[in-house]
Protein backbone atom coordinates (compact mmCIF):
# COMPACT_ATOMS: atom_id res chain seq x y z
CA UNK A 1 0.00 0.00 0.00
CA UNK A 2 1.28 3.47 -0.89
CA UNK A 3 0.14 6.93 0.03
CA UNK A 4 -1.65 8.48 -2.94
CA UNK A 5 -1.64 12.02 -1.58
CA UNK A 6 -2.13 14.05 1.58
CA UNK A 7 -4.65 16.87 1.82
CA UNK A 8 -3.38 19.86 3.75
CA UNK A 9 -5.66 22.76 4.64
CA UNK A 10 -4.20 26.25 4.87
CA UNK A 11 -5.31 29.81 5.44
CA UNK A 12 -2.32 31.13 3.42
CA UNK A 13 -2.01 29.27 0.12
CA UNK A 14 1.16 31.05 -1.04
CA UNK A 15 3.02 30.47 2.26
CA UNK A 16 2.08 26.78 2.25
CA UNK A 17 3.07 26.38 -1.42
CA UNK A 18 6.44 28.02 -0.73
CA UNK A 19 6.98 25.78 2.30
CA UNK A 20 6.51 22.61 0.23
CA UNK A 21 8.44 23.81 -2.83
CA UNK A 22 11.23 26.09 -1.61
CA UNK A 23 11.94 24.43 1.74
CA UNK A 24 10.99 20.77 1.32
CA UNK A 25 12.09 20.66 -2.35
CA UNK A 26 8.96 19.45 -4.20
CA UNK A 27 7.37 20.95 -7.35
CA UNK A 28 3.99 22.44 -8.27
CA UNK A 29 2.05 20.33 -10.80
CA UNK A 30 -1.27 20.11 -12.61
CA UNK A 31 -4.44 20.21 -10.50
CA UNK A 32 -8.01 19.28 -11.42
CA UNK A 33 -10.43 22.24 -11.57
CA UNK A 34 -11.90 21.88 -8.08
CA UNK A 35 -14.37 24.57 -6.92
CA UNK A 36 -11.93 25.92 -4.28
CA UNK A 37 -8.47 27.49 -4.32
CA UNK A 38 -5.59 25.08 -4.03
CA UNK A 39 -2.45 23.63 -5.55
CA UNK A 40 -1.02 20.15 -6.16
CA UNK A 41 2.55 19.51 -5.05
CA UNK A 42 4.42 16.80 -6.97
CA UNK A 43 7.38 14.50 -6.37
CA UNK A 44 8.92 12.66 -9.32
CA UNK A 45 6.01 13.72 -11.57
CA UNK A 46 3.42 12.23 -9.20
CA UNK A 47 0.95 14.23 -7.07
CA UNK A 48 1.89 13.91 -3.42
CA UNK A 49 0.33 16.80 -1.46
CA UNK A 50 -2.94 18.57 -2.23
CA UNK A 51 -3.15 21.97 -0.57
CA UNK A 52 -6.63 23.49 -0.15
CA UNK A 53 -7.20 27.07 0.98
CA UNK A 54 -9.74 27.37 3.78
CA UNK A 55 -10.47 29.81 6.58
CA UNK A 56 -8.41 28.92 9.67
CA UNK A 57 -11.62 28.51 11.69
CA UNK A 58 -12.56 25.54 9.48
CA UNK A 59 -9.63 23.34 10.42
CA UNK A 60 -7.98 24.65 13.59
CA UNK A 61 -4.85 22.53 13.85
CA UNK A 62 -6.43 19.87 11.66
CA UNK A 63 -6.62 16.11 11.92
CA UNK A 64 -3.20 15.49 10.41
CA UNK A 65 -0.58 15.28 13.15
CA UNK A 66 2.25 15.18 10.64
CA UNK A 67 3.14 14.09 7.15
CA UNK A 68 6.19 11.81 6.78
CA UNK A 69 8.35 11.89 3.66
CA UNK A 70 11.57 10.10 2.76
CA UNK A 71 14.21 12.73 2.17
CA UNK A 72 17.10 12.48 -0.27
CA UNK A 73 19.47 15.30 0.72
CA UNK A 74 19.75 15.80 4.48
CA UNK A 75 22.50 18.44 4.33
CA UNK A 76 20.61 20.62 1.84
CA UNK A 77 17.45 20.49 3.95
CA UNK A 78 19.32 21.48 7.13
CA UNK A 79 21.02 24.33 5.25
CA UNK A 80 17.61 25.62 4.04
CA UNK A 81 16.13 25.24 7.52
CA UNK A 82 18.98 27.18 9.09
CA UNK A 83 18.38 30.09 6.70
CA UNK A 84 14.61 30.19 7.39
CA UNK A 85 12.53 30.87 10.46
CA UNK A 86 10.84 27.46 10.75
CA UNK A 87 11.30 25.53 14.00
CA UNK A 88 12.65 22.01 13.66
CA UNK A 89 14.04 19.21 15.76
CA UNK A 90 16.04 16.10 14.93
CA UNK A 91 15.76 12.61 16.37
CA UNK A 92 17.01 9.12 15.58
CA UNK A 93 14.42 6.34 15.30
CA UNK A 94 15.24 3.54 17.75
CA UNK A 95 16.13 0.25 16.03
CA UNK A 96 15.78 1.44 12.42
CA UNK A 97 18.54 4.03 12.74
CA UNK A 98 16.78 6.58 10.55
CA UNK A 99 17.29 10.26 11.24
CA UNK A 100 14.05 12.20 11.67
CA UNK A 101 13.77 15.92 11.07
CA UNK A 102 10.45 17.32 12.34
CA UNK A 103 9.62 20.74 10.86
CA UNK A 104 6.88 23.08 12.10
CA UNK A 105 5.39 24.72 9.00
CA UNK A 106 2.62 27.23 8.31
CA UNK A 107 -0.65 26.79 10.22
CA UNK A 108 1.05 24.38 12.68
CA UNK A 109 1.63 21.72 10.01
CA UNK A 110 4.27 19.18 11.08
CA UNK A 111 6.41 17.55 8.38
CA UNK A 112 8.67 14.65 9.27
CA UNK A 113 11.56 14.05 6.87
CA UNK A 114 13.32 10.65 7.18
CA UNK A 115 16.94 10.09 6.18
CA UNK A 116 19.17 7.02 6.51
CA UNK A 117 22.19 7.60 8.73
CA UNK A 118 25.62 7.48 7.13
CA UNK A 119 28.27 5.10 8.48
CA UNK A 120 30.00 7.99 10.28
CA UNK A 121 26.71 9.11 11.83
CA UNK A 122 25.96 5.49 12.82
CA UNK A 123 29.18 5.36 14.87
CA UNK A 124 28.33 8.63 16.65
CA UNK A 125 24.72 7.56 17.30
CA UNK A 126 25.79 4.16 18.66
CA UNK A 127 27.88 5.96 21.29
CA UNK A 128 24.83 7.91 22.45
CA UNK A 129 22.03 6.62 24.64
CA UNK A 130 19.12 5.50 22.44
CA UNK A 131 16.38 7.28 24.33
CA UNK A 132 13.55 8.87 22.38
CA UNK A 133 12.86 12.05 24.36
CA UNK A 134 10.03 14.55 24.25
CA UNK A 135 10.50 17.89 22.52
CA UNK A 136 9.34 21.28 23.73
CA UNK A 137 8.20 22.38 20.24
CA UNK A 138 6.17 19.37 19.17
CA UNK A 139 2.93 18.54 20.94
CA UNK A 140 2.86 14.91 19.76
CA UNK A 141 6.36 14.49 21.23
CA UNK A 142 5.24 15.72 24.66
CA UNK A 143 5.60 19.48 24.18
CA UNK A 144 3.47 22.36 22.98
CA UNK A 145 3.25 23.76 19.48
CA UNK A 146 4.48 27.35 19.61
Amino acid sequence: MNINHVLVLTSDLKAMECFWTKLIGLQVGERPPFPFNGVWIYSDNKPLVHIAEQAASVFGNGAIVHVALEGSDYRSLIKRLNTNSYLYTEKVVPLSGERQVFIVGPDGLIVEMLFPLTEQQDIAVNKQQHEYKTNEYLEFLGGKIL
